[in-house]
């Protein structure tokens, strides 16, 4: 039998579930700063998965995904420990309202990114620094795997995607990456153990992990670990990381089940739960991926039959951006590549830089299954 886990405040005895807050600190006019979380414990010894998401307000699904998800996990059956951060930078949820989303990127206290400051600092920080110092500390840190989610912004909605990480396998190039002055992380302590062959063990993983969350697409992408952002702080320290999208817009619609059952096939995978995996007709992997901004701003017109997951050709027109006055068509926005639409811009409102499409470059594939 596990022993009981405790996290904070919160201590759960194995085959229950509990939920608590971490105390970060106060506010000039009192107000609390406290992140959620919740802790799933199984009757059996297993894994320690942490499923976490919301890094960035605009981004907010996860959220939902992982609650829908959890809800699922049956603590007497569970094998091992599930532990869960659904809102970890709630600020930037709270005080958004911006064209592009539904909440801010950054922590509007110190107008820092929480994903470039792993792993945090307790003393001489920014509050960003903080919240990342005690979410690390008190929950990452204890997982073997973990789940970052993502989702497309308030401003466009997303079928589920993996974005697994390789990098190089010669030590001496394997982390770069850089940070805002004062934040980050300092490598050293790990650079002794960051070996070739740690790097092709580490980078294995994820890609099994990759395949096994079961979207039809997966970004292979290529470079060095960033290790001031969580997945790479993760990664240098033995936590296998996997960073995925899925949903947005703050919708609710189809794609939302989808990342429930993304989300339970790394458990059945990991062999935390039973269950076949729900994968799709087929996966591939791709080593291009393009991600689509607008060059001008005012309203955006989708083309008819702009679907997600609909297969695109190159120069195809996706949308327009128009004047919203004079219905002046100011951009004619074509896919680049020939590939599959992954995600969509739904707001009409756009600024130069917003969102228009993700793209998986279907002339990049380096990996494909028939899954049935």
């Amino acid at each position: 039998m596990p022993s009981p886990v405790t996290i904070a405040s919160t201590t759960v005895n194995p085959g229950e579930r509990g939920f608590g807050y971490l105390h970060i600190g106060t506010l000039a006019g009192g107000t609390e700063v406290r992140i959620p979380y919740q802790v799933i414990v199984g009757t059996e010894d297993g894994p320690t998965l942490c499923l976490e998401s919301t890094m960035h307000g605009w981004e907010p699904m996860g959220a939902e995904i992982i609650r829908r998800a959890t809800q699922r996990i049956d603590p007497k059956t569970l094998k091992g420990t599930v532990l869960c951060i659904p809102l970890a930078s709630p600020m930037t949820i709270e005080f958004g309202g911006t064209i592009e989303s539904a909440g801010m990127r950054v922590n509007p206290v110190d107008v820092l990114d929480l994903n470039r400051v792993w792993p945090g600092k307790q003393v001489n920080a920014w509050l960003t620094e903080q919240i990342a110092y005690h979410l690390w500390t008190e929950i990452v840190s204890k997982a073997d795997f973990i789940v970052d989610m993502h989702d497309g912004t308030g401003a466009c909605d997303e079928l589920p995607v993996a974005f697994p990480q390789a990098f190089p396998s010669d030590p001496a190039k394997a982390i770069g990456g850089g940070v805002a002055d004062g934040t980050g992380a300092d490598v050293s302590d790990v650079a002794d153990r960051i070996t070739t062959e740690y790097l092709d063990t580490m980078k294995a993983k994820i890609r099994e992990l990759s395949i096994a969350w079961g979207s039809q697409v997966i970004w292979w992408r290529e470079k060095p670990i960033n290790p001031a952002m969580l997945s790479g702080q993760c990664a240098i320290n033995g936590i296998v990381p996997l960073v995925v999208e899925c949903g947005g817009g703050g919708m609710i619609d189809f794609t939302i089940d989808q990342g429930v059952e993304c989300t339970l096939n790394i458990l059945k995978h990991l062999g935390m739960m039973e269950g076949e995996l729900v994968l799709p007709a087929k996966q591939i992997m791709v080593e291009n991926y393009v991600v689509y901004r607008s060059l001008t701003g005012g309203f955006y017109i989708q083309e008819e039959g702009i679907e997600l997951g609909v297969t695109l050709t190159k120069g195809q027109v996706i949308g327009r951006v128009v004047d919203p006055l004079t219905s002046e068509v100011r951009e004619t926005c074509t896919s680049p590549v020939n590939g599959m639409l992954i995600s969509r811009r739904v707001r009409m409102p756009i600024n130069p830089g917003g969102y228009i499409a993700h793209i998986a470059d279907t002339d990049s594939v380096i990996w494909s299954q028939e899954n049935g």
